[in-house]
């Protein structure tokens, strides 16, 4: 079918096209572009939208395979090859794949003429570049390559001063995971859209890994974090109203972090790591918002992440530097010892003796605080065990953390050890803090209704201070309530402290629960809380937390 010469000529090269294509991942090429006939590697035909590796017309083939807005540029292009302005070709433009989806290509090719000097040809090849992660195919955006390649020009060139902002698509796992990955490639290129709104020049915005993006500005007012922030807010009113105009069929929200840079001092990727840091925080801070870095919060969150190994190693290396205080817990019937709380203190190998106000909630974060838990239920049985010898009535109060509850066999591990040491149930009280999860969460209430049934004691701690609610008083679960003393401060002197403090007691002593107050201090103090007939007080004015021997010096040995 193919008459002409020269044609068949270009069809004779197919099988050295195939050759060399097991040899390379780039499309090997021939166009003749006098008779408009084109030949490929036949690997092509699996990337591209194309029914053939050898065609004739192609030009018009080629035009329905080349992205539209791409296409005049080529043209004129192919035209100056062809008048034999220029003897060669090397453009990056978009073919349209076989889903139907731009990606980005580098086509390279030389003419040659036949011996004749009549027919002119383009031999060359094709490189998709998104394999070579230059360019994104989803979005059509450069990527993180391109940036650096950006950065280096701009050191090469002088100094320079800008900012990096960083969009992400907050929850993109929850869309791919509910609605297919294809709906979050949906997602990703329709906030590559809202950018793109509000950036002039496509060549500054990136498609980083998972759901980043990055824009790159150069140039401007100090502070950049201004305009940084001002941007963030433009591109989520866009994301808002693209929303909006497809009816709510998919809602989602973007969060951004933004870090300043000076290419004089700042490698990319230390302000990457920074940008990236603040995306971080605006996540952790609820999402839908802007965070710029600070190097203060960065040290502080090091910081955090050091004390938290070091946790760790304490914990592995049999719980080294770790000690129960004890708090003594006052009967007002006869103004005798109760019996103690036990609380957890550490001293840090590098950082000291530390708060547990700052230490615990490393814990808990990390659910280190399941197996340091064990240790301290063993560690206060035994000692309630001793102490009970001495007190026959006395009573040990243990604290459990959520994470306890909710994420380990906290009874299992209770009666564990309780019958190992040979304690009675009465002797134990075990405090839960008051909280939003104590309240909904039904596996924690399951928990504590356990602990019911054993015959243990539940108090709840810092009543008033986290998620009040009077269910705990009317469902019974909790046989004492521990006031805190954020009511008892000043009692003395603020009425309004006192008159609630009064009610809840009273309330609490109808249904039969028992009120201990926390945080007396004072003379003053004890002596308004005595009016209020609690049945416990623990407090300063009593005794502050001390380690084991002390506490039996004082509280035990010489009652």
């Amino acid at each position: 079918m193919w008459k002409n010469k020269k044609v068949s000529s270009v069809m004779k090269c197919e099988d050295l096209l195939n050759v060399i294509d097991d040899c390379t991942d780039e499309y090997m090429y021939i166009y003749d572009l006098t008779n408009d006939y084109y030949t490929i590697s036949r690997q092509a035909v699996n990337a591209f939208a194309l029914e053939t590796n050898m065609f004739s017309d192609a030009s018009d083939v080629l035009s329905k395979v080349i992205y539209n807005q791409d296409l005049p540029a080529l043209q004129e292009d192919m035209s100056r090859l062809k008048k034999r302005e220029i003897s060669e070709h090397n453009m990056e433009y978009r073919w349209i794949n076989k889903n139907g989806k731009p990606v980005w290509i580098r086509c390279k090719g030389k003419t040659i003429y036949d011996k004749d000097q009549k027919c002119l040809f383009l031999v060359g090849s094709i490189a998709e570049l998104g394999k070579k992660n230059k360019y994104d195919n989803i979005t059509s955006l450069y990527s993180e390559v391109v940036l650096a390649q950006e950065y280096k020009k701009l050191q090469q060139q002088g100094r320079a001063q800008g900012f990096i902002l960083l969009i992400g698509a907050d929850n993109f796992k929850e869309i791919n995971e509910k609605y297919g990955t294809q709906m979050g490639d949906k997602v990703l290129s329709d906030i590559a859209s809202c950018i793109k709104e509000n950036i002039a020049d496509i060549k500054h915005i990136y498609r980083f890994r998972g759901d980043e993006f990055a824009i790159f500005c150069a140039g401007g007012k100090m502070p950049f974090i201004q305009d940084a922030k001002l941007l963030y807010k433009n591109i989520r009113v866009n994301v808002d109203k693209n929303i909006e105009q497809k009816g709510y069929q998919l809602f989602y929200t973007i969060s951004g972090g933004a870090c300043e840079f000076d290419t004089e001092t700042d490698p990319l990727e230390s302000v990457l790591h920074n940008a990236r840091f603040a995306l971080h925080c605006a996540k952790l801070g609820g999402k839908n918002t802007f965070a710029a870095y600070s190097e203060e919060v960065y040290q502080n969150y090091i910081r955090k992440l050091d004390i938290q190994e070091s946790l760790r190693r304490s914990i592995t290396n049999n719980f080294e530097g770790f000690e129960l205080y004890y708090q003594p817990v006052i009967n007002t019937a006869d103004n005798t010892l109760h019996g103690s709380e036990a609380l957890i203190r550490w001293t840090s190998p590098k950082y000291g003796f530390m708060s547990p106000v700052e230490f615990v909630p490393l814990l808990e974060e990390s659910s280190l605080i399941i197996p340091l838990g064990r240790w301290i239920i063993d560690q206060a049985v035994s000692q309630c065990k001793k102490w009970v010898e001495a007190v026959p009535d006395y009573v040990m109060n243990i604290n459990l953390s959520f994470v306890q509850i909710i994420k380990s066999d906290i009874l299992k591990d209770v009666l564990e050890c309780v019958d190992y040491h040979g304690l009675d149930h009465c002797h134990l009280v075990f405090e839960a803090t008051e909280s939003g999860e104590l309240e909904s969460n039904n596996a924690v209430r399951s928990v504590l209704d356990s602990f019911n049934r054993q015959s243990f004691d539940l108090a709840i701690d810092d009543f008033g201070t986290g998620y009040s609610n009077l269910k705990y008083i009317r469902d019974m679960t909790f046989s004492i309530i521990k006031i805190d003393r954020l009511f008892i401060h000043n009692i003395d002197e603020i009425n309004d402290n006192y008159i609630l403090v009064k009610y809840v007691i009273e309330m609490a002593h109808s249904l039969g629960i028992k009120i201990c107050v926390e945080g007396v201090e004072t003379q003053a103090e004890l002596d308004k809380v005595m009016t209020l007939s609690p049945d416990c007080i623990q407090g300063y004015y009593y005794g502050k937390p001390m380690n084991a021997e002390a506490f039996e010096k004082t509280f035990i040995l010489n009652r």
